[in-house]
């Protein structure tokens, strides 16, 4: 018999990672020709690989990830080995946790499976602490670039977004998506999950004018002019056997979805919501979404889509007690503030009294859902008479109560004497005032009641000083 040394293989499984925004250095061809040399080199056999093609290194959406534990490190059926062989460290993960990579990794040691990173080789047996002090540097090498990338394509969102663009996700029902050139030209539209090639074009929104867009218009139709009730809409559809985006049967959440999506009027919102590295979504105010109006081809008109939001102001009776408490508790709060500066001023607590009842002031509960942000504003035919009025917005849901604070033109009004502000009109940026200016608001409303009342004149002449 040849005395020939018979060499062992142990098995083992490979695992390859590779996102759409790593380069191509990290291909899995590349890592598959690494760990396969590493392999050969240490007499080790790999059964079965593992692939996530163009995935992140968090954990969500990870396929061959969770494969490789549910069927093979954690299956006691499965075939034997030893080892997981993996290309470094930010292929394993770049877990915004580094504790949650050395749990996967201790996973597999608890079911007798070694990770072995093949740029690093074999861990030093004999110099373990330093070993494992420079896996953990770069598991937060690894974890720190994640952020960092994720930081990066944010702004990127922002600032694409800020110019009216799409910085990615889908068209609203009866709108789709359109490929821009370099000069902002029209190339084409785009089909379902394709995305632009070249970098400085753009994608932007526009009606699809197919049923779909003819249903988003009768929507707003049936409830502005025909004055359907939201469930008669859905009703209606549902008759008909006209479905919904999901191929499913209209619903009242359906409807006011389209019903307040300012989509449809042509503007471009984004950062809605806060949901980064895969954590819980969750909702930004709308101080910090970007909104840019005339983004886009309108599929609803302004005036149309104003009314319906005026309409819609006044279907959540749940929140009409809510509101009255609310505006109870602003009316006291600022009357009291205005009160103290009075008496500051000279006046009495009766006279301030009294000067508090012929202020021109009214307030508001801020309306505000997923898509959009509005109030109702009445006065009386007494306020009518003066030329300025200062509105309040009042948050019924929140321990701040005063929010916003705006200067309205009486001549703003509807000659039935409201106005619904909507929060991306010209009229909102136009009125808005900064707190800090509401003293100097306060003596102009003075000024115009003095003028306009000889009484008032007469009666409280400590304001002279004032003014």
């Amino acid at each position: 018999m040849l005395n020939i040394s018979q060499q062992r293989f142990k098995n083992a499984i490979a695992y390859y990672r590779h996102s759409a925004e790593d380069k191509q250095e990290n291909s899995v061809a590349i890592q598959r020709s690494h760990i396969e040399r590493f392999a050969h080199e240490h007499n080790l056999e790999i059964i079965h690989e593992e692939v996530d093609e163009g995935v992140s290194g968090l954990l969500a959406n990870r396929p061959g990830f969770e494969r490789l534990f549910e069927q093979w490190i954690e299956n006691p059926t499965a075939p034997h080995f030893e080892y997981v062989l993996v290309y470094d460290v930010s292929r394993w993960g770049r877990f915004q946790d580094q504790d949650q990579a050395g749990h996967y990794v201790y996973l597999c040691k608890k079911h007798s499976k070694e990770v072995v990173y093949v740029s690093r080789g074999f861990p030093d047996v004999s110099n373990q602490l330093f070993s494992s002090l420079e896996i953990s540097i770069q598991r937060y090498m690894a974890a720190e670039y994640s952020r960092q990338l994720s930081e990066k394509v944010f702004h990127g969102c922002i600032k694409v977004s800020q110019q009216g663009y799409s910085a990615g996700g889908k068209a609203a029902y009866g709108m789709t998506r359109q490929l821009l050139d370099v000069n902002k030209k029209p190339i084409r539209i785009l089909n379902a999950r394709e995305h632009k090639q070249i970098a400085n074009e753009r994608v932007t929104f526009t009606p699809k004018n197919d049923e779909t867009t003819e249903i988003v218009r009768k929507i707003f139709d049936l409830f502005v002019n025909e004055r359907f009730s939201i469930t008669e809409i859905a009703e209606y559809f549902n008759q008909k056997g006209i479905f919904s985006a999901n191929t499913k049967k209209w619903n009242t959440s359906k409807i006011i979805r389209i019903l307040t999506n300012e989509t449809y009027i042509g503007t471009r919102i984004y950062n809605k919501t806060w949901g980064r590295l895969k954590q819980k979504s969750v909702k930004n105010k709308r101080s910090e979404w970007v909104v840019v109006p005339n983004a886009f081809e309108a599929t609803i008109d302004k005036e149309v889509f104003n009314k319906a939001q005026e309409k819609i102001y006044w279907l959540f009776p749940s929140s009409w007690r809510k509101g009255i408490y609310a505006i109870k508790k602003a009316k006291k709060n600022i009357n009291n503030d205005i009160l103290k500066w009075l008496i500051s001023k000279g006046a009495s607590e009766f006279e301030a009294n009294e000067i508090i009842l012929e202020l021109p002031i009214i307030f508001s509960i801020k309306l505000e859902n997923t898509t959009t942000v509005c109030w109702c504003f009445l006065i009386s035919e007494k306020i009518r008479a003066y030329d300025n009025v200062l509105g309040i917005s009042v948050l019924y849901d929140s321990k701040k109560i005063i929010e916003e604070i705006f200067v309205f033109s009486t001549q703003n009004f509807t000659s039935t004497n409201f106005l619904i502000l909507m929060g991306n009109s010209s009229l909102y940026y136009k009125t808005k005032i900064e707190t800090k200016n509401l003293e100097e608001v306060i003596l102009n409303l003075l000024k115009q009641i003095k003028e306009s009342r000889r009484w008032f004149k007469n009666k409280y002449k400590f304001l002279e000083n004032l003014m």
